[in-house]
This record gives C-alpha cells, sequence and structure tokens, in this order.
C-alpha cells in the first residue's frame, strides 16, 4: 500500500496529512508544553546540563570496571531487555494499526476521501484491465473482437451503400472487391498472426518438453550416480571387511606361531631339564661306581692286610722258634734284635695303616664334600635355569596377554571405526533419500503450482471473454460473427 506524506503548512504549522489508497488522514503531533529543553541537550553558554536520577545512575554503572563475564552477562541481559522493548513495542504498534483500522472502517468518509478513494479504485482496475490486455490470449481475443467489429462494421457499411448507392452496383462492386480483398488480407493477416502465435506456443510446448525430458535424463543420471556411489561405498564396505577378515586370519597365524615357540620353549626346558637330571643320575651313577670299586679297593687291602698279618705271624713263629732254637746270648740277643725289628715293624706297619685308613677318610670326606657341592651346584642350577624357564613363560605369557589386549584393543577400534562408518554411510543414504524425496515433492508442488496457475489464468481468461463477448453482443455485431468469435476464442 502506497503511503503519501503531505505537510500542510498553510492550515496549521503542525497537521501532517497522510493520503492512502484507502482514506486520508489529518495528524497533529503534540506540542511541548513548557518549551523546556531536553535533559539531554547541551548547554549553550553558562547554562547547565540538567540530568535525571537514571541518567547519573546510567554514567556511573558505565563507568565501573567490568570483567569479561560480567560485561558479556550485562550484554545479554541488555540484549534480552532490547528485545522485550521491541516486541512490546510491535505489540503495541499492531494494536495501534488494528484500531487505526477499526477506527478508519467504523469513520464515515469525506466527500473528498470518497473521490480520492473512487479515483484510486478506478486507477487501480484501469491499471489491472491494461496488465490483463497484455496476455497473448487477450491480444488474439481482441484480434478477433477487432476482426468481428471489423466485419460487422463492413456489413453495415455494405447494407448501409446498398439501400443509399442502389444505383451505384458498379462503383459497389468494385468497392465490394477492395474490401473483399482487405479482408481476405486481414484474414491472411489474422491467420499469419495465428499461425505465428501456434508456432511459438507450439515451439514454448516443444521447450517445455525437452526442459521436462532434460529433467528426467538429469534425475536419471544423478539417480544413476547414487546408485554407483552406494554400489562404491557397498564395495568399500565389503572390501575393508575382507581387509579385517584377512588381518584376523593373520593374527590367528601369528598367534600360532607364538603358541608354537612357546611350546618348543617349553620342550627345550623339559629336554635340558631331563638332560641335567641325567647327568645328575649319571653322576650318581659314576659316584657308586667309585665307591664300589672303593669298597673292592677295601677288601682287597684288608684281604692283602690278612696275608700281611698272617706272614707277620708266620715270621714271629719263625724268629720265635728261632729263638727257642738259640739258647746262648748272642741267640737271645739276635732275637730280641729280632722281636724289636718285629716291633718295629708292627709300628710300622700300624702307622702306615693308619696313615693309609686316615688319607682314605680324607679322600672320602673330600669326595663326599665334593659330591655334596657339586650336588649344590647341580640344584642352584636347576633352580636357577627353572627361574629362569619360569620369568620367560611368565614373560612369554605376559607379552602373548598384551600382544591379544593390543589385537583386541585394535580389533574393538576397528569394529566402532567400521560402526560409525557404517552409520555415516547409511547418514548419507537416508540424507540422499531425504534430499530426492524432497526434490520430488518439490517437483511435483511445482507442478501443482502451474496447474493451479494454468486454472487460474484460464478462469480469468473464460472471465474475460464472458466481458469482451458480452460488449461484443452490446455493440450489435451480427449473431454469425458472434458465434465465429465464440468458436475461435480458446481459453
Amino acid at each position: 500500500m502506497t503511503t503519501a506524506l503531505f505537510a500542510t503548512h498553510d492550515r496549521h504549522p503542525h497537521v501532517i496529512r497522510v493520503i492512502t489508497r484507502d482514506n486520508i488522514r489529518s495528524l497533529r503531533p503534540h506540542a511541548d508544553a513548557d518549551n523546556s529543553p531536553s535533559p539531554f541537550s547541551v548547554a549553550r553558554g553558562k547554562q547547565p546540563v540538567v540530568m535525571d536520577s537514571d541518567d547519573v545512575l546510567r554514567i556511573k554503572s558505565d563507568s565501573i570496571f567490568l570483567s569479561p563475564a560480567e560485561l558479556a552477562r550485562r550484554q545479554a541481559d541488555s540484549s534480552a531487555h532490547h528485545a522485550a522493548m521491541l516486541q512490546a513495542a510491535a505489540d503495541r504498534k499492531a494494536r495501534m494499526e488494528e484500531s487505526e483500522r477499526r477506527r478508519s472502517s467504523n469513520k464515515e468518509l469525506s466527500e473528498l476521501e470518497r473521490e480520492t478513494r473512487d479515483k484510486n479504485n478506478y486507477l487501480l482496475a484501469k491499471a489491472q484491465l491494461q496488465l490483463d490486455e497484455q496476455e497473448d490470449e487477450i491480444k488474439h481475443m481482441n484480434e478477433l473482437m477487432l476482426y468481428a467489429k471489423c466485419v460487422a462494421i463492413r456489413d453495415a457499411q455494405v447494407e448501409e451503400k446498398k439501400r443509399i448507392h442502389a444505383s451505384q452496383k458498379d462503383e459497389q462492386a468494385r468497392l465490394d472487391a477492395v474490401m473483399e480483398q482487405e479482408r481476405v488480407k486481414d484474414l491472411k493477416r489474422i491467420a499469419e498472426k495465428e499461425m505465428k502465435r501456434q508456432m511459438v506456443l507450439k515451439q514454448g510446448a516443444d521447450i517445455i518438453r525437452l526442459q521436462i525430458s532434460e529433467r528426467r535424463e538429469a534425475a536419471l543420471l544423478e539417480q544413476e550416480r547414487k546408485d554407483q556411489e552406494t554400489k562404491a561405498t557397498l564395495r568399500a564396505i565389503a572390501d575393508r571387511a575382507e581387509d579385517e577378515k584377512r588381518q584376523k586370519v593373520e593374527r590367528a597365524r601369528r598367534q600360532r606361531e607364538l603358541h608354537q615357540v612357546i611350546a618348543r620353549a617349553n620342550s627345550e626346558s623339559i629336554a635340558r631339564k631331563r638332560a641335567v637330571k641325567e647327568s645328575a643320575l649319571a653322576e650318581d651313577r659314576r659316584v657308586m661306581e667309585y665307591l664300589l670299586e672303593k669298597e673292592k679297593k677295601d677288601a682287597e687291602a684288608e684281604a692283602a692286610k690278612q696275608e700281611q698279618v698272617q706272614a707277620r705271624e708266620k715270621e714271629l713263629a719263625r724268629l720265635r722258634a728261632m729263638q727257642q732254637k738259640t739258647v746262648d746270648k748272642q741267640a737271645q740277643q739276635d732275637a730280641l734284635r729280632a722281636q724289636r725289628a718285629a716291633e718295629a715293624y708292627e709300628r710300622d706297619w700300624r702307622r702306615k695303616q693308619k696313615e693309609q685308613a686316615e688319607k682314605a677318610a680324607k679322600m672320602e670326606k673330600e669326595l663326599r664334600e665334593e659330591r655334596l657341592k657339586q650336588q649344590k651346584a647341580r640344584e642352584h642350577a636347576i633352580a636357577v635355569e627353572a627361574y629362569k624357564l619360569k620369568e620367560e613363560f611368565y614373560e612369554n605369557l605376559k607379552r602373548q596377554k598384551e600382544l591379544e589386549e593390543k589385537s583386541q584393543a585394535e580389533q574393538q577400534r576397528k569394529q566402532a571405526a567400521n560402526r560409525r562408518y557404517s552409520l555415516e554411510v547409511q547418514a548419507q543414504i537416508r540424507e540422499r533419500e531425504h534430499l530426492k524425496k524432497k526434490a520430488r515433492d518439490d517437483f511435483f508442488k511445482e507442478g501443482e503450482r502451474l496447474a493451479t496457475e494454468r486454472e487460474e489464468k484460464r478462469k480469468k481468461l473464460e472471465a474475460i471473454k464472458e466481458r469482451k463477448l458480452a460488449e461484443l453482443k452490446g455493440l450489435g455485431v451480427p449473431m454469425k460473427y458472434y458465434k465465429e468469435v465464440e468458436r475461435k476464442v480458446v481459453v
């Protein structure tokens, strides 16, 4: 709605006239009664600035340093307050406009306002008629009506000339021929215009059909592209699943190899333990053989000792026999010397036997100590080896557990990534389906809108056709031309 503002300073210096399409209003702005200066006006000369308490509080609050959070909060409060004020102002404006509309509708118009309204309505109706006359169908209708008027006028002129110039048949015939030629030319011209219009309409229809075909082809291409993208996505998902399957098989193979390595290590450990045990048994066998050999040698030594005792007893018996046979002093001395020699031999033999026994006991003690030391060393070596094997076993077990946990975590991460990727693909597919559905709905809505526009245009053209045919009938055009125009005008 166009609004014009005119300030009528000649009648009243504070009256503003508002002229709209519907009415004319006179506004009188409120004048300041006391003509006091504004509270925010700058003083001239020595005139002080008058400020109220709200301005003083505002200046004081603006002079306080605020933190960014407090400043943001105050700005948010100020924005909310400003929005509330704008909403309240909009509500007041709506209420004022509604009140003004009711007042204007209930107010009795003055003569000038009615004249202005009628003039505006006439201009709007005339402009709408001029816009309607620009339609191709209306132009064609006007051409047909012009043709009907022309032929009606011609017929009237012919009849009038027949009545007035009955005597001038030749001239009338010539004029008729000329007018017939003009009529034929007009018909040809109208036919050419109609043909051109039909060609334009046909070209427009061809263009529309071509556009529809192109849109369908574009839609098919887009659908094909989306199908290809979907297939590519599904292939990518299948490839990823195949890769994961291969990786899973590879992890299982590595785990089997690790189990085999651990089994081989356990077998080697058992073999080493068995070898150590067999070595200990062999050592025990050697010790037993040594002890048996020693007992054998001791028995032989005991037998030799018995033989020596027997030999010594025989020698003593011989010496005693010699003593018995010897009676003289020399014999006694010899016997005494022999006895002393025998006693010395006995002492020496006993000493040697004692030394041999001590040496054998010492050797046996050293052998036992050495055997005990070797046994302790073997036990220590076995314990160290067992500890190493135990540590190695637990280390392998820990490493295997870490590998399994890492593999499981990697598998979970890949599964989560696959789930996210699958969800993203599904979301993309849903989004594409939504866009496709929206495009299809928009296409149908556009078709419905075009159909509605065509129907409205057809109804409007039908009304204009009825109006123009009524005008044509009111002009007294013969019925045959009226029917011809009505037949040719196709809405």
